[in-house]
């Protein structure tokens, strides 16, 4: 067996030679070794024969290459720290908000106190 460190070139197959090389692959039985020989030869695995057939199935008559899609954008490398900065602001926030609402409670409270007499201390001088 010999090795080679140049890497070999990815072998591209039309929709046309897709088409034929599937016909060929299902013509011979289940458990054949010229399936496993023809998979081999052109470099493919038996998950592409079910991935074409399937496409077949819903009517992609062509087969033809899959694209990838538009790449999506960039995540900002800020975003997890702004968000759990926003969390923890808002959760400030509320905080604030209960102790302000304590403070004004407080407030009433001395001022009712204020209001009422002290009773008087039963201290002999």
């Amino acid at each position: 067996m010999t090795t080679s460190t140049t890497p070999t070139a990815r072998l591209i197959v039309t929709a046309a030679e897709r088409q034929r090389i599937l016909e060929e692959y299902d013509s011979y039985p289940r458990g054949d070794a010229r399936r496993g020989a023809l998979l081999r030869r052109y470099g493919l695995y038996t998950s592409q024969m079910s991935k074409w057939r399937e496409r077949l199935k819903r009517g992609d008559a062509t087969l033809a290459a899959l694209t990838p899609g538009p790449k999506g954008a960039p995540r900002n490398p800020l975003a997890d720290e702004v968000a759990r900065l926003t969390r923890e602001n808002a959760r400030l926030q509320q905080q604030l908000t209960n102790a302000e609402t304590i403070i004004a409670i407080q407030k009433k409270v001395a001022t009712l106190l204020e209001l009422l007499p002290t009773p008087p201390s039963d201290e002999a001088s």
